[in-house]
C-alpha cells in the first residue's frame, strides 16, 4: 500500500512537471524600443518590447517593464501586460507608461528601462 502511494505521489509530481515545461518559453527578442516623452511633458514613457516563444507549447505570459532611477535605482515607474503565446509565436507588446510628477523633468538618460517576461504567471 505504501509503495502505490509512493508511485502516485511520483506519477503526479512527474505529470505536474511535463506540464510545466510543455508550456510557453518567453523571451525578449532583442533590446526594447524605448521612447521616451519630452522633459517636463504629460505624454507617456513608451516601450515596446518584442516577446518571442522559445517553447514547446502556448500559454498566458507576463510581460513586465520597470523604469528605474539609474542614480538612485528606486523604482519610479512600473506595468505589466498578460499576453497569450501559441507556439513559436512573437508577440510586440507596447507599453505607454505615465510618469509621476516627480519623474517628469528627469534626463531620459537617467532612467533604465527593465523589461521583462514571465510564465508561468506568478
Amino acid at each position: 500500500m505504501k509503495t502505490l502511494l509512493s508511485n502516485l505521489i511520483l506519477f503526479i509530481a512527474g505529470l505536474l512537471v511535463l506540464v510545466g515545461c510543455l508550456g510557453p518559453k518567453p523571451v525578449l527578442d532583442g533590446a526594447p524600443t524605448i521612447d521616451p516623452p519630452p522633459k517636463g511633458s504629460d505624454q507617456p514613457f513608451r516601450v515596446e518590447a518584442v516577446i518571442a516563444n522559445k517553447g514547446p507549447g502556448g500559454g498566458q505570459i507576463e510581460v513586465k517593464v520597470q523604469l528605474i532611477d539609474k542614480q538612485t535605482g528606486d523604482i519610479i515607474a512600473q506595468d505589466s501586460q498578460d499576453v497569450q503565446m501559441d507556439t513559436n509565436d512573437k508577440q510586440h507588446v507596447l507599453f505607454e507608461i505615465s510618469l509621476p510628477p516627480s519623474a517628469k523633468d528627469m534626463d531620459p538618460d537617467n532612467i533604465k528601462v527593465d523589461v521583462s517576461a514571465e510564465y508561468p504567471i506568478q
